[in-house]
């Protein structure tokens, strides 16, 4: 479906149209006078007999949100199914600090209109209490929606535990999420209750139905209005496709669920935009056609930005349709109280594109198969590798991001410095010297991925030299569907005594594991079942843990999950909750299994096991 052209002027005046508050808190864009707390059904009606009010779920099916909490403000999310495309929707909001809306500290008004796609956010800000929970309503088209929660960061100076989840990777096709479950069992716990969610990019995927990695089925599948046929199935390429990813898997009940509860810190990775993709380039041809630069895609780039930015709740500025792709910002840092500061990082839209062409071979790096990723951006053979890399020294920020990350965490007063990261920063290698029918010069160290900081391990080794002497640096990374624990080093081929800071990686919400992923593509190889490396899937934790001793202290490849962390002034915890159901079935069977981790405040070493008590 065509658009119309996008401007950004126009577009930011449908965000916020009027906003009516009570007492001294504001809403950005708005004006402010009394009102009154929002009623289910008072829209009042003509003569004779009113016809039944719509749903919740008609009108706002894709329920609430809020997201980017500071000490006084917090964003807040929603979308309006119009009774007919083009309509302008009037929406109300109320906040209140009970669940009830009695106590109304917020309210206004409004307008959802087509350009956005009626969906519509506005950042409530003014004297709100810091640390405190919210609760918020919409109502349009004489519906209201559920009441959502959602809380504001606690004072920069307060001495306060900071308790949040992390998480990544929710494919919908044909799979369910089980995961959002097993966070919602876990905080509704005594005191463990969360203070927000930090998601850490592919909440959609672009793909209808990808074999390598979907099985799209009647109840979990999308329908792509327009997509660009990549073989047997399609991919999002038009700003309706990514609305209708996003409308789509904001369907679940769970996620809605989890959205309705928590605030969100939201950041994305490749899918949605493009699987490995890298600035304006998509990946999908990947060299295969034709010159690199066929990649390209400024246009889709914009699309997918604009979805994104339609559909979740961050506080960062519109894109502008009249600048390029790459001018977009979306990294951020939010503080929450004396102890935590989160710094949120974008590895996508200013990285360097991918070293080695996907189409020929290319033996010098393991690559024997044409016309795939397996040796370009996957399994790659490390004394191959480094020497390309080196030379190069491609980026993964960008030097101004890279500035402001390094400045950012160098200056920062929070007692823990963590790091909102999408791709794994450990170096992580299989030594296929340990398979006796490997010959050489295969016989040796192979990347997994070069997509991940291995693909960029200059400018890791560049980071972590200059932000030396920082102490209580930790990142949680998302992105490869698996459960890791790792020490961080300047030089993983020569690891110092000392880490200079820790990484926590969450398994996917849904998304097929790592472990599957390989099985599936080792039996589907014959030079690799050639070579008998079945007990490489078989045996795929331990041999990570020892072929990347000794900063590796846990891998976990085969489940899906979320990761708890919770934050102190004398130390950090992380409760990996792993999920070992089958996320291809609807039904949740509750079975997790619980790994914990800490380090203590003055040390980057992971401990395994609860942290001491205070």
């Amino acid at each position: 479906m065509s658009q119309p052209p996008f401007r950004r002027r126009d577009f930011l005046r449908s965000l916020v149209a009027t906003v009516v508050v009570a007492g001294p808190i504001a809403c950005e864009g708005g004006s402010m006078a009394p009102g009154v707390p929002i009623v289910p059904g008072d829209g009042g009606s003509g003569g004779g007999t009113p016809p039944p009010p719509p749903s919740t779920d008609e009108i706002f099916p894709q329920s609430v949100a809020s997201g980017d909490p500071q000490p006084a403000s917090f964003l807040l999310w929603t979308r309006v199914e119009p009774a007919a495309a083009g309509d302008e929707v009037p929406v109300e909001f109320v906040v209140a600090t009970d669940e009830a809306l009695t106590s109304v500290v917020a309210q206004g008004s409004l307008t959802a209109k087509a350009e956005t796609d009626h969906t519509v956010r506005v950042k409530v800000t003014g004297q709100l209490s810091p640390g405190t929970h919210y609760y918020y309503q919409f109502k349009a088209r004489g519906a209201t929606s559920r009441v959502g929660r959602t809380k504001t960061a606690p004072a920069p100076d307060a001495d306060a535990t900071v308790r949040f989840a992390f998480a990544s990777c929710q494919d919908f096709i044909g799979r369910y999420y089980h995961a959002w479950k097993a966070l919602l069992d876990e905080a509704s716990q005594a005191g463990k209750d969360l203070d927000f969610i930090v998601f850490l990019g592919d909440y959609i995927y672009e793909t209808d139905g990808d074999p390598s990695f979907q099985t799209p089925g009647a109840a979990r599948g999308v329908d792509l209005p327009v997509g660009k046929p990549l073989g047997d199935y399609r991919a999002a390429t038009d700003v309706e496709d990514y609305r209708t990813l996003y409308k789509t898997y904001r369907g679940d009940r769970d996620l809605q669920a989890v959205h309705e509860r928590f605030p969100f810190i939201i950041i994305w990775d490749d899918h949605e935009f493009a699987n490995d993709s890298a600035g304006t380039r998509s990946s999908d041809k990947g060299d295969v056609t034709g010159p690199a630069d066929e990649e390209r895609e400024p246009a889709r780039r914009l699309n997918a930005t604009r979805a994104w930015f339609e559909y979740q709740p961050v506080d960062v500025e519109a894109p502008n349709a009249a600048a390029a792709p790459e001018q977009f910002k979306m990294y951020r840092r939010l503080r929450f109280g004396r102890h935590v500061e989160l710094f949120m990082t974008d590895e996508r839209l200013y990285r360097s594109g991918p070293l080695v062409p996907e189409g020929p071979a290319n033996l010098a790096v393991g690559k024997v198969t044409t016309n795939s990723a397996l040796g370009s951006h996957n399994l790659l053979l490390k004394a191959g590798y480094d020497p390309i890399e080196t030379a190069a020294k491609p980026t993964m920020l960008g030097q101004e991001q890279k500035d402001w990350l390094v400045a950012g965490i160098a200056g920062s007063t929070a007692t823990w410095k963590i790091w909102g990261n999408e791709v794994c920063l450990w170096q992580s290698v299989i030594n296929l010297a340990d398979f006796p029918q490997v010959p050489a010069p295969f016989n040796d160290l192979f990347y997994l991925s070069v997509d991940q900081w291995d693909g960029f391990r200059t400018e890791r080794a560049e980071i972590f030299t200059r932000l030396a002497g920082v102490q209580n640096l930790v990142a949680v990374t998302g992105d490869v569907h698996s459960f890791y624990a790792s020490e961080l080093h300047v030089d993983f081929d020569a690891p110092a005594a000392q880490p200079v800071a820790a990484e926590f990686v969450v398994g996917g919400i849904s998304s097929q594991p790592l472990q599957e992923a390989i099985r599936l593509v080792v039996e589907g190889d014959p030079t690799f079942k050639l070579l008998g490396l079945g007990p490489l899937v078989q045996n795929l934790d331990a041999i990570l843990v020892e072929d990347n001793a000794p900063y590796l202290k846990h891998a976990r490849t085969n489940v899906t999950g979320v990761a708890v962390v919770e934050v102190k002034a004398g130390s950090l915890e992380t409760t990996f909750l792993q999920q070992r159901g089958d996320v291809t079935k609807p039904t949740y069977e509750g079975d997790v299994e619980r790994t914990v981790f800490h380090c203590v405040a003055g040390s980057s070493a992971i401990v395994s096991g609860p942290a001491p008590s205070a």
